[in-house]
């Protein structure tokens, strides 16, 4: 076990403390394509009583996001979605979120500097980048001119070359992450974004295959060396389990959640809230006695 260091997260308008207890972040999937729950919230209607019902069930903040990023996703591609399909799928739900929870934390989950731009303009407190910056250029600027939180994460290249990637020896598997977000981080702040609005996310299936997420799972704690927060997104991941089921990949991810927070681990990002909500209670009585 680790124990956790303490931040304050500053974001858009608020703060959130990050240590005493681990929060976790609601997944809110605006698409139909995505890998758990793709197509089960394709009205706003639905969206919104969904992302309402995970407030309810504990969630501490929402992630929304418009464009599938799952293995294979056509992002960066001539296929990907084009913005106004992004923006049309995400911004009238968090519209919505708002007017029915006004003080409610909503991340946007984009690699796009224009939506990005746009959540933030209807309210969202936080941009949540799989890309760490990297695949809009313009992205960077608009996070600092916008002093909202950022969630920087570590990506081996796109979705849609992650099956013919080389596979990492076991011993490169940490370095690789640790030396890219740290990368990332000195970008975000050359940049202008405060080191206080960042925390940082090892992306787990983002690049990484098989056992290279447990290699990364198992090691957790040592990248608190980057002296940042940490968020950990294993909610459902196939390197879990080969059950298809999600109810199997439910609890499965809860072991995995629980290792996650007994490193110290700040915020989970989670697809069933209330049963991470029940299981992180008791990994955060562990990790604080």
């Amino acid at each position: 076990m680790t124990s956790r260091p303490h931040f304050r997260w500053h974001l858009r308008t608020q703060s959130l403390q990050l240590g005493p207890r681990t929060l976790l972040a609601g997944i809110v999937n605006l698409t139909p394509d995505s890998f758990s729950d793709g197509g089960e919230y394709n009205t706003v209607p639905q969206a919104v009583d969904h992302a309402l019902r995970l407030l309810d069930d504990g969630a501490d903040l929402l992630d929304l996001g418009g464009e599938s990023t799952r293995p294979g996703a056509p992002a960066l591609t001539a296929d990907a979605i084009s913005l106004q399909q992004e923006q049309e799928r995400v911004l009238p739900v968090i519209a919505a979120v708002l007017r029915a929870r006004p003080g409610a934390v909503l991340s946007v989950d984009t690699y796009r500097a224009s939506t990005a731009q746009a959540a933030l303009d209807a309210g969202v407190e936080i941009v949540n980048d799989v890309s760490g910056l990297l695949w809009d250029p313009a992205m960077a600027a608009t996070v600092a001119a916008a002093q909202c939180g950022v969630v920087l994460m570590h990506t081996r290249g796109l979705p849609s070359q992650w099956a013919a990637q080389p596979p990492l020896p076991s011993p490169a598997v940490l370095s690789s992450v640790l030396a890219g977000l740290s990368e990332r981080r000195s970008a975000a702040t050359a940049a202008g974004i405060a080191d206080s609005r960042i925390v940082l996310d090892p992306g787990f299936g983002f690049g990484k295959r098989g056992d290279e997420n447990w290699t990364l799972l198992s090691r957790l704690s040592l990248l608190h060396a980057l002296e940042r927060p940490l968020l950990a997104g294993v909610s459902r991941k196939g390197f879990l389990t080969a059950d298809p089921d999600m109810n199997a990949r439910d609890a499965a991810t809860g072991i995995a959640n629980t290792s996650a927070i007994l490193q110290g681990v700040h915020i989970l990002r989670v697809h069933a809230v209330r049963q991470a909500r029940a299981a992180a209670d008791v990994a955060d009585k562990i990790l604080n006695a």
